[in-house]
């Protein structure tokens, strides 16, 4: 038989049927099939769980729905121990039942760092090798010395902590400094428009306290910077407060309030400043 004769005799039709069916069928079965291995299309979109508490995550973790696996723990010293920080997959990612939702978390031990010695440093100095070694600054008192300024003596609880004596990360260093028997004061900084932990360095840098922070009332919860002081601070009329003087600060969002105009208006010329705040009705509160 010849090709052109087999190509309109029946017998070719029915393998072509039977080709054609047999390709239907498999391709039914391959998205059947794949269908069921992928949840007939069901996903769940990874939700938030940056600053959640890892164990109430750990204890509720299925292999049905998402499973948490803690790789790597951070310290911090602001954020609650055992808060996550980092995640993946990432807030909005679509993924299968049973995925794996790695975790990075605040470290629940505190890290152990080793004490400086500072004694004899500047306060300015002081406070910088404070920051760098992951302790804070309680406070500073001055006493009777005639080493102005200078750091006598370092405490932690109370007690002279020695240099390279292992303490936790973050924790607070009383600096005792001379006041080289000098009863005049010093200019107080001008905080406006900083965040807190720059208005705390500066503070302590000029050789003062940091007193009381509170906040107003907002619509925001971030961003906070320093909207007024106690005691207040003019670029052009230096006031001057004894040494180791407490500062209030009080902080609002930058995100509902213009920083830059209020610290400009306190760099305007006197005469200027008073006619700006009278325009804008404004009330700063100190």
């Amino acid at each position: 038989m010849s090709l052109k004769s087999f190509l309109i005799s029946k017998t070719f039709f029915k393998h072509l049927a039977f080709l054609s069916i047999t390709a239907i069928v498999m391709l039914f079965v391959v998205i059947k099939g794949l269908d069921i291995y992928t949840d007939n299309g069901e996903f769940i979109i990874i939700p938030k769980f940056e600053g959640m508490d890892s164990d109430s995550l750990l204890v509720h973790s299925d292999k049905d729905e998402l499973q948490f696996v803690v790789i790597d723990s951070l310290y911090s010293n602001d954020r609650y121990p055992g808060t996550v920080v980092m995640q993946h997959p990432k807030i909005g990612a679509r993924v299968k039942k049973g995925r794996k939702v790695y975790l990075s978390i605040v470290a629940k031990n505190a890290e152990m760092v080793s004490m400086p010695n500072l004694k004899d440093l500047s306060i300015r100095r002081a406070v910088d090798v404070i920051n760098y070694a992951h302790l804070r600054v309680k406070k500073i008192v001055f006493a009777n010395d005639i080493a102005l300024n200078a750091v006598i003596e370092q405490l932690y609880n109370g007690d002279t902590i020695a240099p390279d004596t292992l303490l936790p990360s973050g924790s607070y260093i009383t600096l005792i400094a001379g006041n080289g028997f000098s009863k005049s004061g010093v200019s107080v900084p001008f905080l406006l428009g900083k965040t807190a932990k720059q208005a705390e360095k500066l503070i302590l840098k000029a050789s003062f306290n940091l007193g009381r922070i509170d906040t107003l009332e907002e619509n925001f919860d971030e961003q906070w910077r320093v909207y007024s002081q106690i005691p207040t601070a003019d670029p052009h009329q230096e006031d001057t407060y004894p040494l180791g003087t407490r500062i209030s600060i009080k902080l609002r969002s930058a995100l509902g309030f213009n920083f830059d105009s209020l610290v400009n208006r306190y760099h305007m010329p006197d005469s200027l400043k008073y006619d700006t705040l009278q325009m804008n009705n404004e009330t700063i509160e100190f």
